[in-house]
């Protein structure tokens, strides 16, 4: 059996991502290896609290300002949530006896999982999925697809449970 040395869960705001955490923490265990539990933050999801405006032409420059601010604000009320809830995850891992760094970027998750895993040298990843599958995986994209043909280390991909009208 592969030993693993340092292992990357990403976790996400879904239901799953406690069952995807917890599967990485008993794999750390079982491999005495370290935890990099990483969070990619979406540029739709920093951008859904934006008011609907229109097209935004027209706009004069004090609306546009109370925009960027309203953007600016909303990101930093997400990021320090974020930071604190993986803060919980790295002490989780700890109280568990797993050594544990956390880490977070903006954009496309598949991207930088592949990206984090290898410039932190881990060689194993584990992640969840949504479970979308025909035209909305090609519209909303894949992560863990993406991340199970782009990376370069072992990937275990823990399924959530199927809802009863996909199956």
């Amino acid at each position: 059996m592969t030993s693993f040395t340092k292992i990357l869960v990403a976790v996400d705001d879904s239901d799953r991502a406690d069952r995807v955490f917890e599967r990485a923490l008993e794999l750390a265990r079982q491999n005495q290896a370290k935890l990099v539990i990483f969070h990619g933050l979406s540029v739709q999801s920093v951008t859904d609290a934006m008011p609907v405006m229109g097209t935004g032409i027209g706009l004069d420059l004090a609306s546009s300002k109370a925009i960027f601010e309203f953007q600016q604000k909303h990101f930093q009320e997400r990021t320090t949530t974020l930071k604190a809830s993986l803060e919980a995850l790295a002490q989780r891992a700890a109280d568990g006896g797993v050594e544990a760094e956390t880490a977070y970027r903006v954009g496309d998750p598949g991207m930088w999982i592949c990206d984090l895993a290898r410039s932190n040298g881990c060689d194993a990843i584990v992640m969840g999925r949504r479970g979308f599958s025909g035209l909305k995986e090609v519209m909303l994209g894949s992560a863990s697809n993406y991340v199970m043909h782009q990376a370069h280390c072992s990937v275990l991909v823990v399924q959530g449970e199927v809802p009863a009208a996909a199956e």
